[in-house]
């Protein structure tokens, strides 16, 4: 049974926009397709209904979803034949590495009516500075809320016990690694989200990424608990054995590890808190990270803890309601895309792609699941 997963290549952080798009697939795969066109003239829709078409044959596919709008996709990979088609339009601009041996760009501008789209010229240019000014405005409210953040994880270190911390570590890579000699050849490791700051506000699809997990840990704790330390602990210490290692970032705060899945092993990592709570229920072990800060410390600071997490929510609400508008307001200048579209043309280059990509999959001489 083919697998679906969905994952954020980039997303909406307090550094703002941030990009893992060089880790959607290697540089040598087998083919990358690099899709360029403005708004609504049909990216996401060809790239999903493509996804689809390979579903009931039984091809796994990631989803890439587009942080900037929940409806919409920022791509998809066959990783069974190393294929990817990926919107590389702004602010996610990608450009081909290996053109012609691995890269193409599929513009859709191709099908578009040159003279309508010039007649809503005015129009568009002052739409995209108001998306561009208003998303300035939501990574502004965001680097704020990184600065309070900041402030919580001090409260908390000023009662870390890092030896405590370590140990929880140690034990967890014996655990699960113990009997896993370091390799010659170490492991690889990818980077992407598994959630993101969305219009609809933060937003994840966990379920998709660890519904198959064997084993599953959840992760709890405070800001500045160790929580990210630890995973990355364990991260280094699957790939010394030569294990792939999926990481995924915070969406808010990139630098910061949230979870983790070791692929060849089904062994799963979630960090849970209140933005994101999948796995509690079929954990089959929780780490308290909490225990690795002392009580007296977490008593005497525990208004201005309740503060900063207050100032932290109404920070993010605010860039949320920015990128909310933004979203809107990017959907204003579809009125001056679709009517200038030759969709018809579009849906012929679907069926095209569709047969290459299936060439592809004989080539590579990959079943169906």
């Amino acid at each position: 049974m083919a697998e679906t997963r969905q994952l954020y290549p980039g997303g909406n952080t307090c550094y703002g926009f941030y990009s893992f798009y060089d880790q959607i697939i290697p540089p040598d795969a087998r083919r990358i397709m690099i899709i360029k066109g403005g708004p609504g003239v049909g990216k996401s829709s060809l790239m999903r209904s493509i996804a689809e078409e390979m579903g009931k044959r039984g091809f796994d596919a990631e989803l890439l979803q587009c942080s900037s709008d929940n409806g919409s996709l920022d791509g998809v990979v066959f990783p069974q034949i190393q294929v990817a088609m990926i919107d590389g339009t702004a602010p996610h601009i990608v450009d081909p590495k290996n053109p012609g041996c691995v890269d193409e760009i599929i513009h859709l501008g191709d099908f578009w009516h040159e003279e309508g789209m010039l007649r809503g010229k005015e129009a568009v240019l002052t739409l995209n500075q108001e998306v561009g000014w208003l998303f300035a405005r939501a990574y502004r409210f965001l680097r704020a809320a990184k600065e309070i953040r900041e402030a919580q994880v001090q409260l908390s270190q000023a009662g870390f016990d890092a030896g405590r911390a370590n140990i929880l570590a140690e034990m967890l890579i014996e655990e699960f690694l113990g009997g896993r000699p370091v390799a010659l050849t170490p492991g690889g490791s990818r980077r992407l989200f598994a959630s993101a700051i969305t219009p609809m506000g933060p937003d994840n699809h966990l379920e998709t990424v660890f519904g198959r997990a064997k084993k599953l840990t959840v992760i709890k704790g405070l800001p500045g608990s160790g929580r990210s330390t630890l995973l990355g602990k364990v991260a280094r210490a699957a790939v010394e054995r030569g294990l792939a290692a999926e990481e995924y970032y915070c969406g808010f705060d990139p630098q910061r590890l949230e979870h983790l899945l070791l692929p060849e092993t089904g062994i799963g990592f979630i960090t849970v808190n209140e933005y994101h709570h999948f796995g509690e229920e079929s954990a089959d072990r929780t780490v308290e990270m909490d225990g690795c800060l002392a009580g007296d410390v977490l008593l005497r600071y525990e208004r201005a803890a309740e503060d900063g997490r207050r100032l932290f929510d109404e920070l993010l609400d605010g860039a949320v309601a920015c990128i909310k508008l933004a979203k809107e307001t990017h959907d204003r200048m579809e009125q001056y895309y679709i009517p200038n579209m030759d969709f018809a043309a579009i849906d012929r280059l679907r069926g095209e792609i569709l047969a290459r990509i299936l060439r592809y999959a004989e080539t590579a001489k990959v079943k169906a699941m």
